[in-house]
């Protein structure tokens, strides 16, 4: 609801996702599995050992460098628990209170 109200209103502000669903979780998830991939000495289909660790570091640099970065500009913010799905539910009451005053809704 709150990612709706906000999409509605044209604000540029966080967007609220279950964990699941968040892009910087999912990207932070396959960093992780490539670099325990790495770590256990998983070879990738390409024959050249060089080949499959570059492969392997180039993909956990590029995903732990995304999420970071959704994270530190605000881009998601993510509802782990129950306390934080009320506050997301208040937080689109709220937003949207203030579209019906101003008429927008």
């Amino acid at each position: 609801m709150a990612n709706d109200l906000a999409e509605q209103s044209g604000s540029a502000g966080p967007r609220w996702s279950v964990f699941l669903t968040n892009r910087s979780f999912i990207a932070q998830v396959f960093a992780l599995i490539f670099a325990a991939l790495a770590l256990f000495g998983v070879p990738l289909p390409i024959p050249a050992d060089v080949a499959a660790e570059a492969v392997y570091g180039l993909a956990f640099a590029i995903l732990s460098l995304w999420a970071l970065v959704e994270r530190l500009m605000g881009k998601t913010r993510t509802v782990w628990t129950r306390q934080q799905a009320y506050r997301a539910a208040n937080e689109a009451d709220a937003l949207s209170r203030a579209l019906k005053d101003a008429g927008a809704l």
